[in-house]
């Protein structure tokens, strides 16, 4: 079964490096999982970042995209939204004409990093910003909804044309002769209690253009992965329609269970993680044993199926818990 964990805290290692993690060794060579290298593609709107505020513990930057973020420095955590350049229709028309496929947006050595990373056996993903996303950053996430259930023509515009950019884009990489393996969004659809937004609105504003980028990837032998964060139990089908290959990670605390939603969407869509981190915090190894067990000898038959976290690893979890997890799975995950 393939095991994979893209993001082990910072203080979860350095937690670990007490617990017998040897100082010189990432967890995830330790554990020797299975690696996704991610390579960006610049789909900004290429504004020149800048600091505008900083002190010992956070710092307050404008980004790319026009967005201003406040970011922690010590602490793991989602920066906070604070102030956006786009904001209106008219501010769009303003800047949607930066949004040009032009060849500093893909890195000019992609060949040999693609290459590097398949000289390590490691499964190579490009990561372009996921649409939706960016418009949701771009505009600030309230405002956005709002333009969504308002203005539904504006904000399609808007993920129509940082599609199109892609697209475009990611014809220009694979011109180059790289040849990654996949495409990987990250974005959050979901919340704890579900989506964000109707399925209708998705099928009609999103799906379509997700599509799009899915046929793209299909037709030139990449998979498509999606992140998405909260209870995604109602999205799945439609990311499913949309052609996605993967969801990722399937948070246990928001109600996704891999043993219930296997048997609907195995087949047809790779359930990647679900792994309750909260279990492996827990310590009690009988529960460790029974989250581990009882979830891979489910997703394990017909394959489809990735070992992973239900998001990442904070340092609520023990060195010698996350190893038991992992040693069960190695047990019973074999194929």
């Amino acid at each position: 079964m393939p095991m994979v964990e893209i993001s082990f805290w910072p203080p979860t290692i350095e937690r670990w490096r007490t617990e017998g993690l040897p100082e010189d060794v990432h967890p995830e060579q330790f554990f020797e999982l299975e690696r996704i290298p991610r390579v960006g593609l610049d789909c900004s709107l290429q504004f020149e970042p800048e600091v505008l505020e900083e002190t010992d513990e956070w710092t307050v930057s404008r980004d790319r995209d026009g967005a201003v973020h406040k970011r922690w420095k010590e602490q793991y955590a989602t920066s906070a939204e604070v102030d956006q350049l786009v904001k209106t229709p008219e501010d769009w028309e303003r800047v949607r004409e930066r949004l040009q496929p032009t060849t500093d947006r893909v890195p000019e050595d992609l060949p040999a990093r693609i290459e590097a990373i398949h000289a390590r056996d490691d499964f190579a993903v490009l990561q372009p910003a996921e649409p939706v996303w960016w418009v949701w950053r771009t505009l600030g996430m309230t405002r956005a909804f709002m333009a969504m259930a308002g203005e539904p023509e504006w904000f399609e515009e808007m993920v129509a044309t940082q599609t199109e950019l892609q697209l475009e884009l990611l014809r220009m990489a694979l011109a180059t002769g790289a040849r990654p393996d996949g495409l990987w969004y990250f974005s959050d659809f979901c919340y704890r209690n579900g989506m964000f937004f109707s399925q209708k609105m998705y099928r009609e504003l999103m799906l379509p253009w997700h599509r799009k980028v899915a046929d793209f990837c299909h037709e030139n032998g990449l998979f498509l992965l999606l992140h998405c964060c909260g209870d995604a139990r109602d999205l799945v089908a439609h990311l499913i329609d949309a052609g996605f290959d993967a969801i990722q990670p399937l948070e246990a605390r928001c109600g996704n269970d891999v043993r219930l939603m296997k048997p609907l969407h195995g087949d047809r869509i790779t359930l990647f993680g679900n792994m309750n981190v909260d279990v492996f915090a827990s310590g009690d190894r009988d529960a460790i044993r029974h989250e581990v067990v009882s979830k891979v000898e489910a997703a394990k038959p017909g394959g489809g199926y990735i070992w992973h976290s239900d998001h990442s690893v904070p340092p609520t979890v023990g060195f010698e818990d996350y190893a038991y997890a992992v040693e069960l799975t190695r047990e019973h995950g074999a194929y």
